[in-house]
Order: C-alpha cells, then sequence, then structure tokens
C-alpha cells in the first residue's frame, strides 16, 4: 500500500442505504460522462463504496476531501484519449512506468460534495501479464479472477 494510504484520518461509515444510493449516483453520472466514447471498454468501481466503508473523514481530512471518493478504473482502447472534464491526480502511482499512471480526479462530482477518481488502463497493458500482476499488488482488480473486491458497472464485450 502507497506510505500516503496509510496515514488516512479516521472515518464516519455511512448507513447502507445512503451508500447504496451515492454509489449508484455516482456509477450513473460517470457512464453518462464516459459511454458516449466507443473507446471505453469496461468501467469497474473499486474502493469503500464497493465495501461498505464509504463515509466522512475527520478533519482535515483526506487528499483535500473530508469524504470518501469513488474510485473508477476503466479499460479503454490504446488511443484513448482523456476527458477534459477529469484532471489529473498526481498521487494515483501504482505503476513504476509513469506514462502508465493514469489517474484523474473531478472534485464534488457527485451532490457537489463527493470526488470520483478514474484511472486509465490502455489495452495493451491492460492484458501483460507484469502489468497485471503489479496492480494486483496495488489493489486493482486487472484479471476476474482479481482477489480485489470490485463492482463491474459497465463491459463492452
Amino acid at each position: 500500500m502507497e506510505e500516503h494510504l496509510k496515514k488516512r484520518p479516521q472515518k464516519k461509515v455511512f448507513q447502507k442505504e445512503e451508500i447504496d444510493s451515492l454509489r449508484n449516483q455516482a456509477i450513473e453520472k460517470t457512464k453518462s460522462k464516459l459511454l458516449s466514447d466507443e473507446k471505453i471498454n469496461k468501467i469497474i468501481l473499486i474502493g469503500s463504496s464497493v465495501k461498505n466503508s464509504f463515509g466522512e473523514y475527520e478533519p482535515p481530512g483526506f487528499r483535500g476531501s473530508l469524504f470518501s471518493d469513488f474510485d473508477f478504473i476503466v479499460f479503454v482502447e490504446d488511443d484513448f484519449e482523456i476527458p477534459k472534464w477529469l484532471d489529473r491526480e498526481p498521487d494515483g502511482k501504482p505503476f513504476p512506468d509513469d506514462s502508465m499512471n493514469l489517474a484523474y480526479r473531478n472534485k464534488k462530482f457527485i451532490e457537489d460534495k463527493y470526488d470520483v477518481e478514474v484511472f486509465f488502463i490502455r489495452k495493451s497493458n491492460a492484458q501483460d501479464s507484469k502489468i497485471q500482476e503489479l496492480g494486483e499488488l496495488a489493489g486493482i482488480p486487472m484479471t476476474s479472477d482479481s482477489k480485489h473486491k470490485y463492482l463491474i458497472v459497465y463491459s463492452k464485450y
């Protein structure tokens, strides 16, 4: 686990119904923004909203927010262009080759409160077994038999 992730403040976890409602909003809004591009192959959701540990951090918060964020992994064709509504996230670095660290964020994306983080993985990288292994070590479900909990929100195939 990356060092900065170990130093998160305590979090008050929301009720499951609230997590489900916010998660559904995040899924629908993210899909509506991304799926106009036919170069998207698959979108999965990972993290606290899938593990039902989504909530509010004690001040000062984490990564500039008092709340958990929604973590999407988007598998794309190699020539996919990152949408302009997302800003580069400098902390998202699970891979040693920085050109593969395509982490982006949109602050206050849901209800003007909750951030969405979108990590893009290009097709040629997703099919490389060494990269799959690195992704799995970083908590990214790279294969269908991943031990990491995730939710498929869109799949082209």
